[in-house]
């Protein structure tokens, strides 16, 4: 429970550390510099009593400023703010602790004046600069840490997309049914027995032999048209697609097999609830820096089965290890819609800003 709370505060607890380390650094060296006087002891731990309860509200000035200046991303705000808290801030604490000690001992005090204030700022200026040196280290570890769990989720999530793109690869339930096709066209029609079988030895040497997490869009397209074609072989009439692809992101680099996912997927439920033809439709388009990618098919939308759940087809639930790949790999800079529009399902990737050539 400790470490939980601390975890969710460190910046606060951090810094409140070096501040009371730093107070009590202080104290330690009036009790050894300071010559002996009346009640030395007592008015030195109040004094510096009143010097901790000034700086505390520090504490949340520079997490709320330095964390807001971080966002902004601009260093001349955040060398702005250290400088202006190292020069104000130590007038300050002599101010409130002179009006503290005033106020609840009422005794008398030395004024404050600008001599006071020259010989009070270097080390109060000092604290505010280690309080403010604990906020970026502490940043900078969170960050670290932030990465490396980061890094750790990417292992995690390579390792499991390679077993379900090998899996998805070896699809023994969508290899029998192209056997079964060519077998039943080699008497039929010879010409396209050899077309499917072509076909589907292109697509496999595709899946079987690049491995990369990432491929250009044309190579992903290239794949998704013989897959394509070994399904129209397979359906004939009953099945008609289309493809749309602007040149400009051909060269594009997306997460593998992100968008033969949505064609596979588009097939497949789209053949269990449409009684026409089954019409799959393929668009990629770059608008600005934003890309869309839209899957469509007749049909209606039916809900995926999860990932403890077996499909029985042999291609596992791939939507939510996509929106994983796609966050691994854009963060926040990407959507993804599934809907249901006039007996069309339409799945859309949305990723802006993509990076292009």
């Amino acid at each position: 429970m400790i470490k939980a709370l601390y975890n969710k505060h460190q910046y606060f607890f951090n810094i409140f550390a070096v501040l009371a380390l730093l107070v009590i650094t202080r104290l330690l060296d009036g009790f050894a510099w300071y010559p002996p006087y009346p009640d030395k002891t007592k008015s030195l731990l109040l004094e510096h009593l009143f010097q901790f309860i000034s700086f505390f509200p520090f504490i949340f000035l520079i997490i709320y400023t330095y964390g807001w200046a971080l966002k902004r991303r601009t260093k001349t705000v955040i060398y702005s703010l250290i400088i202006f808290y190292a020069v104000f801030a130590p007038l300050f604490v002599l101010c409130f602790s002179t009006w503290l000690e005033i106020t609840l001992l009422r005794a008398k005090t030395l004024p404050v004046t600008l001599k006071l204030i020259e010989q009070f700022t270097p080390g109060a200026g000092m604290v505010i600069l280690f309080l403010s040196a604990t906020y970026f280290l502490t940043y900078l570890k969170i960050q670290s840490a932030s990465q490396r769990e980061a890094a750790h989720n990417a292992e995690s999530l390579v390792k499991d997309v390679q077993i379900k793109m090998f899996r998805y690869q070896i699809n023994p339930h969508f290899l029998f049914n192209v056997l079964n096709s060519i077998y039943t066209l080699i008497d039929e029609n010879t010409e396209k027995a050899k077309k499917l079988v072509l076909d589907m030895s292109d697509y496999y040497r595709y899946t079987l032999t690049k491995q990369k997490e990432c491929v250009s869009i044309e190579s992903e397209i290239e794949s998704i048209i013989k897959y394509l074609e070994i399904q129209k072989t397979r359906f004939e009439e009953k099945f008609q697609y289309e493809i749309s692809v602007d040149e400009a992101v051909r060269p594009l680099l997306i997460p593998s097999f992100i968008i033969h996912l949505l064609i596979e997927n588009a097939i497949k439920y789209g053949t269990k609830t449409t009684k026409q033809k089954l019409l799959v439709n393929l668009s990629v388009k770059l608008v600005k820096k934003d890309l869309f990618i839209r899957v469509s098919n007749t049909g209606k939308l039916l809900e995926l089965p999860t990932n403890n759940e077996q499909n029985t087809e042999g291609t596992s639930n791939g939507i939510d290890n996509l929106k994983n790949r796609l966050a691994l790999y854009f963060g926040d800079n990407y959507s993804f819609s599934l809907e249901e529009v006039d007996e069309w399902v339409f799945a859309t990737i949305e990723i802006n800003n993509i990076i292009t050539q």
